[in-house]
């Protein structure tokens, strides 16, 4: 028996270590966005591959066959040891009235380890990219009368990550609730530089670079309740609540002047250092779902957060307004007790409307997709699963505030199950 726990922890261990080693994966960002220039950044969807394909539906259903990470409460019902892995894949189109580009980026999307602790409880870990900044935005102008002209440079990169620890407990037959505590860190180089065009060895730049480092705690509560209606039928109801918080920055501002060729001329001088505090809106998720035992889930989630109420390092609200999002989606299992393989791959539908908290000069800005998604069992027993999610969606669209993003994502997870903490019996 011992033996047989030390090989266990051994194979295990280098799961933990991930953890403390893709940090800075996380802050890579998914290609150029200019939209990311605002607030805290681009916020990425907190679903896992399989939620991906969903339309990120599934507050209030959960399959325990992979983690849900949209409610800690159906933690619970996850009854094996899985950790999870999640990388994305973007390409995106860009265009505004003038111009269009190309873009592709990737990055580490998740990792998550849960594990039952006691028949009616489950904890878990998981490590996950919260926003990035990632844009470069160029821009002339010319100097008073002169024939010359400046050239202006606005840039950002960086992002926030969180750390969740999270608990879900089965109180009753048909109540579930979850506590989740979440740490979230990172930063943010945001910089503006600007250069006379010359050409005659005197093109100086100037250049001017906000660091911002952000660290803070906070809470999310969820509950869950399935409700048998005859047989194999079920009708599921879930709902989460993330507190509004206040997150602990710091900022460094710095100037320094560089020559034509990016060599220093003067040496960095900090002209801002300063404590300040960037107040996150609560947010508020629920959902219903009907349920067929192992064949069939159908789900709905409404989410709401109040962004008008966000406050930024600069001490406003950066124009944005209360954000919400509607979401459907569906799964299949053909036949779970088949022999046949392809009854035994899950197949996943859906489709997700958000009114985004952006708002360039009077035009808000609206973010609409469908995805589509499956997973497929391997390894012994066919236990595990490679899931896949494939995401097409537009934002914004063409105006002189504004411009158009089409992208297509892919969101590729592996979910691995394991038996911890099972006692043994000898007949």
């Amino acid at each position: 028996m011992l033996i047989y726990k030390m090989r266990k922890l051994f194979q295990w261990s280098w799961v933990v270590g991930i953890f403390f080693l893709q940090t800075k994966v996380f802050a890579q960002g998914l290609g150029n966005s200019p939209y990311s220039a605002i607030g805290v950044g681009e916020l990425l969807s907190p679903a896992y591959s399989p939620n991906n394909g969903m339309g990120d539906a599934g507050v209030s259903s959960a399959n325990p066959l992979y983690i849900n990470s949209l409610n800690p409460a159906l933690l619970a019902r996850n009854r094996y040891t899985m950790f999870d892995v999640g990388v994305i894949g973007q390409y995106k189109g860009l265009q505004d009235t003038k111009q269009n580009q190309r873009d592709f980026g990737g990055n580490l999307g998740y990792l998550a380890l849960a594990f039952p602790v006691a028949p009616k409880w489950s904890a878990g870990i998981s490590l996950k990219p919260y926003s990035f900044v990632n844009y470069q935005q160029n821009s002339y102008s010319r100097i008073g009368n002169s024939i010359y002209e400046a050239q202006y440079v606005y840039s950002g990169k960086g992002g926030l990550n969180q750390i969740n620890f999270t608990n879900g407990f089965q109180v009753t037959k048909n109540l579930n609730l979850g506590i989740e505590g979440t740490y979230l860190f990172g930063n943010f180089n945001r910089s503006v530089t600007s250069q006379l065009r010359i050409g005659d060895g005197r093109d100086y730049i100037v250049s001017r670079d906000d660091r911002l480092n952000f660290s803070n705690a906070n809470l999310k509560l969820g509950a869950a309740w399935k409700q048998k209606l005859k047989g194999d039928h079920y009708l599921n109801f879930g709902a989460t609540y993330n507190l509004q918080s206040s997150v602990a920055a710091t900022r460094n501002t710095t100037i320094e002047v560089l020559s034509s060729s990016s060599s220093p001329v003067t040496n960095p001088d900090t002209i801002t250092q300063a404590d300040l505090k960037v107040a996150l809106p609560a947010t508020f998720r629920a959902g219903i779902s009907y349920e067929l035992q192992y064949r069939l889930m159908v789900s709905a989630d409404y989410e709401r957060q109040n962004w008008s109420e966000y406050v930024g390092v600069s001490g406003t609200n950066d124009n944005m307004r209360n954000s919400q999002s509607y979401h459907i989606g569906f799964e299949y299992w053909p036949k779970y007790n088949s022999t046949k393989y392809w009854d035994l791959v899950l197949y996943r539908a859906g489709f997700s409307y958000r009114q985004t908290p952006l708002v360039i000069g009077t035009k808000p800005v609206d973010d609409m997709n469908v995805s589509f998604g499956m997973s497929l069992p391997v390894g012994r027993g066919l236990v595990n699963l490679i899931n896949f999610s494939f995401v097409l969606g537009q934002r914004g669209s063409v105006s002189t505030q504004t411009f158009r993003e089409r992208y297509g994502r892919v969101v590729v997870g592996f979910s691995l199950k394991d038996e911890w903490f099972r006692k043994f019996k000898v007949d």
